[in-house]
């Protein structure tokens, strides 16, 4: 699957187009890279977007498109986030992802065994906690997920 990224910035003042292309998805996990900054972004810049995925360090931020298909819980152990073993899909992550779904359907599940049934239009906020996501609809559900990467501190109480 591919999608269309268009990308603006500014040159000597004034605002030019840096990018109109095609985007060839380049991670199996079902993760597009639309804009990522893994430092405190600056402006203006040239707009480059790294051809990776994964989680920002501290102060960084990542925008990635995420697909997961019916039936599918997402477990995939692409190397970008490190799964629980003993609870297939289960992870969690040191940043605050905002998650607006698109299309489809889609289940929160907390490790508390709280599950949150997400349809096209809701947005969730996921603070560093641990998750799984699961497609229980008979349709693909397509998110947009904005990463901010977050230090992780000992505290045990929010």
């Amino acid at each position: 699957m591919s999608f269309r990224r268009v990308i603006a910035a500014e040159q000597n003042g004034t605002a030019v187009l840096v990018a109109d292309e095609t985007i060839e998805r380049i991670d199996a996990a079902g993760l597009d890279p639309i804009w990522r900054s893994d430092a405190i972004p600056e402006v203006p810049n040239a707009g480059h977007v790294p051809e990776t995925v994964g989680f920002p360090a501290p102060g960084g931020v990542w925008v990635i498109g995420w697909v997961l298909e019916p039936g599918r819980v997402g477990d995939s152990d692409n190397g970008i986030v490190e799964m629980d073993d003993d609870a297939p899909g289960f992870h969690r992550t040191d940043s605050v992802d905002v998650h607006v779904l698109l299309e489809g359907s889609l289940v929160l599940e907390l490790d508390s065994g709280a599950e949150i049934e997400l349809n096209a239009g809701d947005t969730v906020v996921v603070n560093g906690n641990k998750h799984r996501w699961h497609n229980r609809g008979d349709e693909t559900a397509r998110a947009i997920v904005t990463i901010c990467g977050a230090a992780r501190n000992d505290r045990q109480e929010i």
